[in-house]
């Protein structure tokens, strides 16, 4: 009888919990995904703690902090049972992805374990109807009794982020408010909506820059080891309503099949369950393809983890759009009919956000029930693959890659390993020296074997991409991926690496991450201390000590001392480097007497780095290099050159990625106009004539600009330089993000490069230059293409139109200079191996005339 009375009294308190809860109508004041209303991602955060302080099925986990500041938060739900036991349940997806034990064992944990899914939300700010939809998820978990909701709490444990750009919600919902019932409401912010990276954000999953990227990275490869993820995005407003897998061909190479097996059994489900409910316009294939590494979900492929991608059709942000019935084509086609992949296209008529949220509820749910459906399968699936990858680094070359200890910039190497590291893969480092073929590699380098889990990941990483030839016929223009072509992370950081094509036999120990963040200072240094040009990190020592006022030479002709290498005095700048080394390891020598006649001194300068109004992600990267590295700068607006005394604030400008229009005026490219939302006035326009003139006046003055990528034409019009980009309307050159090969000429912007480089060009402004007509005027080439051999990594067509043709143009008019650098020396940090390129430029304004 006190079993009965015990049993009923707790059924009482579980009830009375559930019917304490509030629906998110209730706690918002209206409902998530109603027309014109937001639930900001504040008050997202408090509605998750609500809900886990009075439902034992959810717990939320704060992780850290944003860019900004923020809380970056996740919501774990599951059954309570499961919550109490959640470390066990790890534990095992851990044993299987890793595989560690046996495959009996394996089998038995197989059933016993619970399926861990993954669901991100909102990480392009503007796709704005997943993070809604999570707290209708939540609630939905949090309180249903159902037999299908208590089937996903058994067996599954979800872990959701509401947001995984939080700093950019909370942009993007208080411009929404601040502008609606205006003329602008359901336009796009006219800034980065994160910070630094903008829509590229969902392109740091492999380089691992952002905080937030590292913070969930951690998450997924060290912690839960999920069995499925599932990303939830936006797409354009006049095509399909919403695309899930499977994805469009090519694939990326060296996926497990098992892999794509589960994403397309996946994807194919959630189809056929939208399906039931007659949700319209459900779409895959298109031209989201299998090629790419770098976003959130694709990612989760290289860690043997089915990333499932969905893509709704945008409203405009929270208000509600109509669109013609023959306005609608799908992304495939262009034609809106029945399709084998899309069988019942959406006709037209009103779309709102309402209509994205039970989109993404209802596949999201479909991902939940196939991960009960199929929960002892995937779980062995991760074993399976994660074995058989193990198998197979055994018996196939590559056997492992090795990257030796001798590099041009050692502490970059490094830097790679930390960023292998942090996605889990195995790294071991060499304790003795050994032989591979005719090369012999010293003890501390390191070793990548390809016997491990992650086998796909590393093989990408390492190996050059070769993006296949796809036309739909003879005649057809090329099909083009839908990112990059190439992501080769050590060519673009400019490392040395060796595959290792035999069994290798060395004496080696585990390396981590821990072990590679203890730096020791060298404390032996005499008065005169060297920082090698080579390296990156000496960069951002002489930036943050001559913005401190420390004197800080350059290397001009001392033989023992590479070109352009800075000297600084101990007396002086020991503390400083003590601290600089603890962050950004440092490589010194130094010398009890030096000739300072062959050095000279760089005086202290200020950059303004101009941000147009828009989403110039390049700016946003080269932003985040400028703080890493301790820049001296300041960001310049539009509106900020037409205040007294601006151009006698800084030494230099630099514009990067701002197109010839957007400078002049604010407004894009001719072909992109016709998508441009209109703007309030403070947040329009360019630096009209007045800006132009001022620019002048500085070259006049002795002052440096620096033009990058697409801001380069700008500069070519305006001061009537005698160079040609060659790449403007060039319909002969193909090159979809991919490294290329060029020479390095010895020169004051080069210094610190080796004789060859690999650059990241897509459709990058290449110069032609000509004798200049005044005899004022010089120009210098440093960075030019070779005759022959141009592509290192990805794909090029027309490869004939660009040799011999430079990406680099160091102009000088007067004792004013204009630097021209054609590709994005930076791209997303992926190119460590060119910021050298950058760096040099921005000194150029240190230098004493």
């Amino acid at each position: 009888m006190k079993k009965i009375l015990f049993f009923c009294t707790a059924l009482f308190a579980l009830s009375a919990l559930i019917m304490a809860q509030q629906s998110p109508e209730q706690a918002l004041g209206f409902k998530p995904g109603s027309d014109r209303n937001l639930a900001g991602y504040h008050q997202i955060q408090a509605y998750f703690q609500q809900l886990s302080l009075k439902s034992p099925r959810v717990e939320t986990v704060t992780l850290g902090k944003t860019t900004k500041g923020n809380d970056l938060f996740m919501a774990v739900i599951s059954a309570a049972e499961n919550l109490k036991q959640w470390q066990k349940f790890t534990a095992i997806s851990r044993q299987m992805a890793q595989a560690e034990i046996d495959p009996h064992t394996a089998k038995e944990l197989a059933v016993t374990g619970k399926a861990i899914v993954f669901v991100t939300c909102n990480l392009h700010s503007t796709e704005i109807a997943s993070s809604q939809m999570a707290m209708e998820l939540g609630y939905l978990l949090a309180t249903a009794e159902s037999a299908e909701i208590r089937a996903i709490l058994d067996n599954v444990i979800l872990v959701l982020f509401p947001s995984v750009n939080p700093d950019g919600q909370i942009m993007i919902v208080d411009w929404y408010n601040k502008t609606k019932g205006t003329e602008y409401e359901g336009s796009g912010v006219p800034y980065l909506y994160h910070w630094y990276a903008g829509h590229d954000d969902n392109r740091d999953w492999f380089k691992i820059s952002l905080k937030e990227t590292e913070l969930i990275v951690h998450e997924l490869y060290r912690q839960w080891y999920p069995q499925i993820l599932v990303d939830e995005h936006q797409m354009g407003s006049s095509g399909d309503r919403f695309f899930i897998p499977p994805y469009q061909d090519p694939p990326t190479p060296g996926v497990h099949p098992l892999v794509w097996r589960s994403i397309n059994l996946i994807g194919s489900r959630i189809a056929y369950d939208l399906e039931k409910q007659n949700l319209k316009g459900v779409a895959s294939r298109g031209f989201f393809t299998g090629w790419w590494i770098g976003s959130l979900d694709d990612s989760a492929w290289f860690h043997n983890i089915p990333g499932i991608l969905f893509e709704g059709a945008s409203v405009r942000l929270a208000t509600p759009i109509y669109i013609e019935p023959e306005e609608v084509e799908s992304a495939e086609s262009f034609k809106n009919e029945e399709r084998v992949f899309s069988p019942n296209p959406w006709k037209g008529g009103w779309w709102r956000l309402a209509d994205l949220v039970t989109y993404d509820l209802q596949a999201t749910l479909s991902v939940l029930h196939s991960a009960v459906r199929q929960r002892p399968e995937l779980l062995y699936n991760t074993y399976q693959i994660a074995r058989e990858n193990i198998h197979r680094g055994e018996t196939e070359a590559p056997y492992a890659f090795i990257v030796p200890r001798q590099q041009h910039d050692p502490a970059t190497a490094e830097r790679f390993i930390q960023i292998l590291l942090k996605s889990n893969i195995r790294i071991f480092q060499l304790t003795h020296p050994v032989r591979v073929g005719d090369t012999m590699f010293d003890k501390r380098s390191y070793v990548v074997p390809l016997a491990q889990p992650y086998r796909a990941f590393v093989k990408n990483i390492f190996e050059n991409q070769h993006y296949p030839d796809i036309r739909k016929n003879l005649k057809a223009e090329p099909e083009l991926p839908y990112d990059m072509a190439a992501w080769t992370l050590p060519v673009g950081m400019g490392i040395k690496t060796a595959a290792v094509n035999e069994p290798l036999k060395a004496l080696m120990e585990p390396v981590s991450l821990v072990q590679l963040q203890k730096n020791r200072f060298p404390e032996e240094l005499e008065e005169y201390i060297i920082l090698d040009s080579r390296h990156n990190n000496s960069y951002r020592a002489a930036f943050e000590l001559l913005a401190k006022g420390k004197a800080v030479y350059r290397n001009r002709e001392h033989p023992d001392f590479s070109s352009g290498s800075f000297l600084v005095k101990k007396s002086e700048a020991l503390a400083m480097l003590k601290n600089i080394h603890s962050q950004a390891p440092l490589q010194m020598t130094s010398r009890k007497e030096i000739m300072l006649r062959q050095f000279r001194r760089l005086r202290p300068f200020k950059a303004g780095l101009y941000q147009n109004w828009g989403h110039n992600m390049t700016e946003g990267w080269l932003r985040y290099v400028f703080d890493e590295y301790r820049v001296p700068y300041e960001t310049v607006h539009p509106q900020d050159v037409a205040k007294k005394n601006f151009a006698a604030k800084y030494d230099l400008l630099v514009f990067a990625g701002a197109s010839e229009s957007e400078i002049e005026n604010g407004k894009p490219p001719k072909k992109w106009e016709k998508w441009q939302t209109p703007t309030p006035p403070e947040f329009s326009g360019g630096i009209e004539e007045k800006g132009e003139k001022l620019l002048k006046d500085m070259i006049k003055n002795g002052k440096t600009l620096i033009f990058m990528e697409d801001s380069c034409n700008y500069a070519i019009n305006k001061f009537k330089m005698p160079v040609t980009n060659i790449m403007e309307n060039n319909t002969k050159v193909t090159c979809p993000g991919s490294y290329l090969r060029v020479e390095v000429k010895n020169s004051a912007l080069t210094a610190g490069m080796e004789k060859t480089a690999a650059v990241f060009f897509r459709s990058s402004p290449t110069f032609k230059t000509a004798l200049p007509r005044s005899v004022g005027d010089q120009r210098f080439t440093p960075l030019v293409f070779p005759e022959r051999d141009l592509l290192v990594s990805g794909w090029l067509e027309g490869e004939n139109e660009l040799v011999r043709k430079s990406l680099l143009v160091d102009y000088h008019r007067g004792q004013g200079r204009i630097i021209l650098i054609g590709p994005d020396v930076i791209h997303r940090t992926h190119s460590e191996g060119t910021y050298k390129i950058m760096f040099n430029s921005l000194l150029s304004a240190a230098e004493v005339h």
